[in-house]
């Protein structure tokens, strides 16, 4: 049984940096870049592409509401229009520097209260997905709720990634022994990264096929 393991970088703004994030992602298959909204700056997200690039990850945006003092940690109330715009920015600025590096993205990752709120409000996370469907209708959604999932991939026709968070308390056993199973596992320490890497490796990132790898 494959999992794939995610993790975020270019968590980071000006002389604000987070060099774990990189000890981190050794240990993954995917990574997501921070957007600029709640974190990362032109120069970091560059950074982050090009490790990732050189260390064959996967890369998805990772993205917030424009609250960079308050990390993303704020929920905002916004219109339809507002989190289409707000979504679609965020995603032309990591797919233009992935083109500029020749890749490319292929999922997304919601962050703070932008994740808690896409888990939480199936309205909001529908509006969120059809924005993310009009940039580009092949790219993944990562979710943390899987009846978000569900609802999204059969009223919005994209394809989700349920992901649950590896804690200091889970196992790989756990993983599998799971009702739903995860289509990939989001880390946030190196300690965790290194443990659940010495039991298995992931899988290179495709959500279109995790699916059928579990």
């Amino acid at each position: 049984m494959v999992f794939d393991f995610n993790s975020d970088l270019a968590q980071e703004y000006g002389i604000y940096k987070n060099e774990k994030a990189f000890e981190i992602a050794k240990y993954m298959s995917s990574v997501n870049i921070s957007a600029g909204f709640h974190a990362g700056d032109p120069l970091s997200i560059k950074k982050a592409l090009e490790f990732a690039k050189s260390s064959n990850l996967a890369v998805g945006a990772h993205i917030g509401y424009p609250d960079i003092s308050g990390f993303g940690y704020r929920n905002m109330e916004m219109t339809e229009d507002e989190i289409e715009a707000m979504v679609i920015y965020q995603l032309g600025a990591i797919s233009a520097f992935a083109n500029a590096l020749n890749t490319d993205i292929e999922h997304v990752r919601c962050h703070g209260a932008m994740y808690e709120k896409m888990n939480n409000d199936a309205d909001f996370a529908k509006k969120v997905a059809e924005a993310v469907k009009k940039f580009n209708p092949w790219l993944n959604l990562i979710v943390g709720n899987p009846e978000t999932k569900d609802i999204i991939e059969k009223e919005v026709k994209i394809n989700c990634a349920y992901e649950v968070m590896f804690d200091d308390n889970m196992s790989i056993r756990q993983l599998r022994e799971m009702d739903v199973k995860p289509d990939t596992v989001h880390f946030s320490t190196i300690e965790n990264a290194a443990r659940a890497y010495d039991v298995i490796k992931p899988s290179p990132i495709n959500y279109n096929k995790v699916k059928e790898q579990i």
